[in-house]
C-alpha cells in the first residue's frame, strides 16, 4: 500500500476564467466556413464549461447535447441518468429540462437531451452503470469511439502506474472501471469491425490485477489490450481521432475539478483518472504528429503544446509534488485542442 504525504501545493494566485480564455481564443481564430455550426456549437459548449471549473452544472433549460440525470423513471437510450432522458445527452436539471449544446441540467422529473450523453437510468433506461458518455449511440461517431476508448485506455494506465508503485487496492479499482463504466458505450462499434474480443482482454487484466499477479504479466496483457484499441481507432479520420481527445481531456478536467474540491487532492482517486486520460491522450497525439499529414501533424503538435500546459495541475500518479491545483488549466487545454482540430477537412 502507498504511505499517505501531504502534497506539496502551489495555489494558483487566482483560478483562471475560462470565459475569458476560451474568449481569447476566438477573438484569435478564424473559423472555417464549411465548420460554421460547428464553431458555433463548439463556442456555446467551451463557455458553459469554462464557468464550471469546479465541474458543478448549471440549471438550464435547452435542447441539444448534455447529460440527463434525472431522479425519475429512466427511459432513454443511452443513458445512465436517474431519469427519462433520451437521446446522447448531458442534462442534470431540476424539473423537466431540455439541455442544449453540451450543457449540464440536474434533474428530478423528466430531462431530454440530444446529442451525446451520459444518462445514468434507473428504470427503464438502457445504458452502462457510470461514466461519461456512455449510452447506445454514443459509440457511433468516430469522436465519440475514440473518447470512449481512450477513457478506458486511461483507466488502465492508471492501473498499471499504481500496480508497477505497489498500490496494489488501488490499481484494483482502476482496472475493474473500463468494463463498469464504458464497454456498453463501445460494445458494438467493437463488434461490427470484429473487435468484441477487448472485453475478454480487459477482463484478464482485471483478473491478473485481482490475482496479483507479477507485473510482467500484467503488462503483457496491458499490452494486447492496448493493442485491439488501437486496431480500433484505424479508420478513424485525424480530425475525429483529435475531437475525441479533445473531449476527454474536458472530461479529465470535470474529474480533475472533483479530484480538488476544497483546494487540495481531497478525491485521489478522480486526480488518478485525470492522470491517466491526459497520458493516453498525450501518446495518441504524438503518434498523430509523427504519422499524419501535414496538416493533421501541424495541429497534433500545436495540441501537444497546449496539453503541456497542464502539467503544472500534476505532480505524481498519487498527488505528491508540486503542482498547482487549477483545472482551468484542463479546459483551457481542450478548448484550444478543440479549435485547432476543427481546421482540419
Amino acid at each position: 500500500m502507498s504511505m499517505e504525504k501531504k502534497p506539496r501545493v502551489v495555489m494558483a494566485r487566482r483560478m483562471l476564467s475560462l470565459t475569458a480564455t476560451t474568449a481569447t481564443v476566438a477573438l484569435t481564430a478564424t473559423a472555417p466556413a464549411a465548420d460554421a455550426g460547428i464553431w458555433r456549437e463548439t463556442s456555446s459548449i467551451v463557455l458553459h464549461q469554462a464557468s464550471a471549473t469546479t465541474a458543478t452544472s448549471s440549471k438550464i433549460e435547452g435542447e441539444g447535447e448534455g447529460t440527463t440525470q434525472a431522479e425519475s423513471e429512466g427511459e432513454g437510450a443511452g443513458t445512465h441518468a436517474k431519469g427519462e432522458g433520451e437521446g446522447e445527452g448531458d442534462a442534470h436539471a431540476e424539473g423537466e429540462g431540455e439541455g442544449e449544446g453540451e450543457a449540464d441540467a440536474h434533474a428530478e422529473g423528466e430531462g431530454e437531451g440530444e446529442g451525446e450523453a451520459d444518462a445514468h437510468a434507473e428504470g427503464e433506461g438502457e445504458g452502462s452503470s457510470s461514466g461519461e458518455g456512455e449510452g447506445a449511440g454514443s459509440g457511433d461517431s468516430g469522436q465519440a469511439l475514440q473518447r470512449d476508448l481512450s477513457f478506458m485506455e486511461g483507466h488502465l494506465r492508471a492501473g498499471l502506474a499504481l500496480y508497477e508503485a505497489g498500490d496494489l487496492a488501488a490499481a484494483k479499482t482502476h482496472m475493474g472501471h473500463p468494463i463498469e463504466e464504458k464497454y456498453g458505450a463501445v460494445a458494438d462499434p467493437l463488434a461490427e469491425r470484429g473487435l468484441d474480443r477487448l472485453r475478454g482482454q480487459i477482463s484478464a487484466i482485471a483478473a491478473a490485477t485481482e490475482a496479483e499477479a507479477p507485473a510482467a504479466e500484467i503488462t503483457a496483457a496491458f499490452d494486447a489490450a492496448r493493442a485491439t484499441i488501437e486496431e480500433a481507432r484505424e479508420g478513424l479520420s485525424n480530425k475525429d481521432q483529435i475531437l475525441g481527445l479533445a473531449q476527454l481531456v474536458r472530461v479529465a478536467g470535470e474529474e480533475y475539478a472533483v479530484a480538488v474540491e476544497g483546494g487540495s487532492i481531497s478525491n485521489l482517486h478522480e486526480y488518478q483518472d485525470s492522470w491517466g486520460f491526459l497520458r493516453v491522450v498525450e501518446d495518441e497525439l504524438r503518434q498523430i504528429a509523427e504519422t499524419g499529414d501535414g496538416a493533421a501533424r501541424h495541429v497534433a503538435e500545436e495540441a501537444l503544446e497546449y496539453l503541456a500546459e497542464t502539467d503544472a495541475a500534476f505532480g505524481d500518479i498519487q498527488g505528491q509534488g508540486e503542482m498547482t491545483l487549477d483545472p482551468s488549466l484542463l479546459f483551457g487545454a481542450a478548448a484550444r485542442i478543440e479549435l485547432e482540430a476543427l481546421e482540419l477537412g
